[in-house]
């Protein structure tokens, strides 16, 4: 079977643009042919480097250990500056000391450094010939660095958590969006992380988010929640496999309050999750959804489909309970699903909620917050079915305000069809002029 793994490709995945720049002299020599040379010159990379993702740690995050070893490595050099030993005691103290490099990737840069000792040193064979590493060596020497080394951020799992959450608090204030909330965590934290740094920062903000209800947690619980599932949009197929493989983890929340609601409102945009957790886990999520507004409208995972979700949502709307459903719950209905048959159910639910109105002043209300903004995208049986259900409630068409609001429901019935006659619509016709 063919090698498919390319060195070229993998090498623009370099994280560090200073390491990016030595490591082309690496591929010129090993594409030239030079394999002693290219494997003396990624030693050098290897090492230089190290040396930069430990300085980063130190700047962007103040990392203490990170700082430790680069006083340590300066003292041996200053201490004998003809002797190569720091190099060696850099791997071992980064390997040790930090997450940057695992057991295989210490042995390997190791193995690494004996090869370029054979390389760059004046050891012959007997008959006098300087040892030349093959080409299956160097492209495997090179292969271990890139994979192991050189394209992965300077960043620790253990540490970033704290770091990642002290930092959204004090910047909650200036990040009021999820797009500003992206390009943050995109700039100065995701594009950083590697595959393991991602699933310990997911397990952590589930239980910020979905599990904690101190004060802290509380007072986070938003921005947390934002930054979770723009984690989750990343890799959701790898987030998934981590729930489905620590189901218990995942299983342990909340048994109540908003961090379950907030976990229904993660579940509402990804409700293939619902099956992976725990029963106790749905048990909880099911009592909230039976008395909490936003759950219950949003949790429709836990039903059979979405058109069966909406039925019951209907009838709720219509009922005795009266239900105060704010716009910010209204938006993340219709954000349940992008399908138009959704787009519809979400419209007539509309139209049931404001047609159900208890009072005059919850139906000025309802019509300004759900109404108005939804106008543009009625089709006629929409407007039509609106018109109805207004007929059947006077404390729709009875109020002070109908007047104005129910003639953008006719002006949107013209203009969808100039032939459109209210007349027929007696009590919704007879108060608009």
């Amino acid at each position: 079977m063919l090698d498919e793994y390319s060195i070229e490709q993998r090498a623009t995945q370099i994280f560090d643009s200073r390491t990016k720049e030595y490591f082309a002299e690496v591929l010129s020599c090993y594409a030239s042919g030079n394999y002693r040379s290219s494997v003396v010159m990624l030693w050098s990379v290897a090492v230089c480097d190290l040396l930069f993702k430990l300085q980063n740690l130190v700047d962007l995050y103040g990392d203490a250990k990170a700082k430790a070893i680069l006083a340590e490595i300066g003292k041996l050099q200053q201490d004998n500056e003809r002797s190569p030993i720091w190099e060696t005691k850099l791997v071992e103290s980064v390997a040790d000391q930090t997450q940057l490099l695992d057991i295989a990737e210490r042995e390997n840069l190791l193995h690494l450094q004996r090869q370029r000792h054979l390389a760059a040193h004046p050891v012959v064979n007997a008959n006098f010939q300087l040892h030349r590493p093959n080409r299956e060596t160097a492209r495997a020497l090179i292969r271990n660095t890139l994979d192991g080394v050189l394209t992965k951020a300077p960043i620790l799992s253990k540490q970033i958590v704290g770091e990642l959450v002290a930092d959204l608090e004090q910047a909650s204030g200036i990040l009021i969006d999820d797009k500003r909330l992206k390009a943050y965590l995109e700039s100065k934290y995701f594009n950083r992380f590697n595959p393991e740094v991602e699933k310990a920062v997911f397990k952590a903000f589930w239980k910020f988010s979905f599990r904690l209800a101190d004060e802290k947690c509380e007072k986070n619980r938003a921005i947390n929640y934002s930054a979770l599932r723009l984690l989750f949009g990343r890799n959701p197929a790898q987030f998934t496999t981590q729930i489905e493989a620590d189901k218990d983890y995942f299983s342990t929340i909340a048994t109540g309050g908003s961090p379950v609601v907030c976990l229904i409102h993660f579940l509402s945009r990804e409700a293939r999750l619902y099956t992976l957790l725990a029963d106790h886990a749905k048990a909880a999520i099911q009592h909230v959804a039976e008395i909490d507004t936003s759950a219950r409208c949003l949790a429709w995972f836990i039903a059979s489909n979405l058109q069966e979700h909406a039925v019951k949502l209907g009838e709720w709307i219509s009922g005795k309970e009266y239900p105060q459903i704010d716009s910010l719950t209204w938006t993340a209905i219709a954000e349940v699903s992008d399908s138009p048959e959704w787009a519809k159910m979400v419209l007539r639910l509309a139209n049931r909620y404001y047609v159900s109105s208890a009072g005059y002043n919850s139906a000025d209300r309802r019509f300004t917050e759900v109404i108005s903004p939804s106008l543009k995208t009625y089709a006629l049986d929409d407007c039509i079915d609106l018109i109805e259900g207004i007929q059947g409630n006077d404390q729709t068409w009875g109020r002070g305000r109908a007047q104005a609001d129910h003639r953008e429901v006719r002006a949107r019935a013209l203009e969808l069809d100039p032939a459109f006659n209210a007349v027929q619509y007696a009590v919704f016709n007879r108060h608009l002029d």
